[in-house]
């Protein structure tokens, strides 16, 4: 087992460097859409800008990237959508203690709240497994009978549930501050989606059994190797954002060393260390707790009764992490007996 586990513990190591190559290739994506989604906003083109700036979020998650959307939003005339970007930048600023931003995105969700447009959906007849979608969106039931927030424009509602026809209705929302109320008709009876049996079982491809205990005792202890493995990852992952994170700072502090009355763009990059650190203290705190209880569950699992015992194995393992110049990753150590 010896071998078999210290071939394992390479192979975890190594996977810690395509995870810091992911996490930079991630961040370096983000901030390019960043500023491609900010200059086309100052050319009016709002339709190209919106998804490069929402794309930059998914990638890169930011308060001040949230500030920029929602502004980008609102210019098109996605009234709610902004309100409620803004609302989001703030709860995100808020977690990482960044005032200012939380106090910009709260005033500015505050002035677009009252032309917020919102519609209310009331159905005739509820029945179980109720779906409602608004355009592409899919809502739960709860939000029957309940005002909700929408973009201007027409907008298709469908409502749907099993073994009943799906009912699509059209409605059009007001530039601003309107409120409207959709009132859908009783559910029509259809023919419920037909599960088709699987395969049936031939003798090419037997249809298979429940493992005696003798082989599922012999097997690996898959857990602690996925266990160690998301550890690892975790680890370079929080590595590299850390190391990111110390990028950004150094960049906020050339762009605005007095941090008053900076810019968009240094307060942007502020926004981004401060993630990028948040990002690298949960990375590395998990990792190290994933790596340690795979390393245990490795240690204290027993071979089957009627297997000898490894004459060797490793009596205790050192997992530390590195960082050097150009790579980082795990030192694994161990004392055998």
């Amino acid at each position: 087992m010896t071998a078999s586990f210290a071939r394992t513990l390479s192979t975890l190591a190594l996977v810690c460097l395509p995870a810091v190559a992911a996490a930079q290739g991630n961040a370096s994506v983000a901030e390019g859409l960043f500023r491609e989604g900010k200059d086309l906003m100052q050319k009016g083109d709002y339709a190209a800008a919106c998804p490069k700036l929402a794309e930059s979020q998914r990638l890169d998650p930011s308060p001040g990237t949230l500030l920029n959307l929602a502004s980008c939003q609102e210019k098109q005339g996605k009234i709610a959508s902004a309100w409620a970007t803004y609302l989001a930048a703030g709860r995100l600023a808020r977690t990482q203690n960044r005032t200012n931003i939380v106090e910009e995105a709260k005033q500015r969700a505050a002035e677009l709240e009252p032309n917020v447009s919102y519609l209310k959906i009331v159905l005739a007849e509820r029945v179980a497994g109720i779906q409602v979608k608004i355009d592409d969106v899919t809502l739960e039931s709860a939000v029957l009978d309940s005002k909700v927030p929408v973009d201007p424009g027409a907008r298709t509602v469908s409502i749907g549930a099993p073994g009943h026809k799906t009912v699509e209705m059209k409605v059009t929302i007001g530039a601003e501050h309107d409120s409207q109320t959709l009132n859908v008709p009783r559910l029509e009876k259809g023919e419920p989606s037909e599960v088709k049996p699987g395969p049936k079982p031939t003798p090419d491809h037997p249809e298979p059994g429940p493992k005696t205990p003798e082989a599922a005792a012999s097997g690996p202890p898959v857990l602690a190797y996925v266990v160690g493995g998301v550890g690892v990852v975790a680890l370079g992952v929080g590595t590299a954002f850390a190391f990111m994170a110390k990028g950004a700072y150094g960049d906020a502090e050339d762009k605005c060393p007095s941090k008053s009355n900076c810019s968009s763009d240094a307060i942007s990059l502020r926004d981004k260390a401060e993630t990028r650190a948040n990002i690298a203290n949960v990375g590395i705190g998990l990792g190290l707790v994933g790596v340690g209880v795979g390393a245990v569950l490795l240690l204290t699992h027993s071979p089957p009764a009627k297997e000898k015992p490894p004459a060797t194995g490793f009596k205790s393992i050192r997992v530390s992490p590195f960082a050097g110049r150009d790579a980082a990753g795990l030192s694994l150590s161990g004392v055998t007996f």
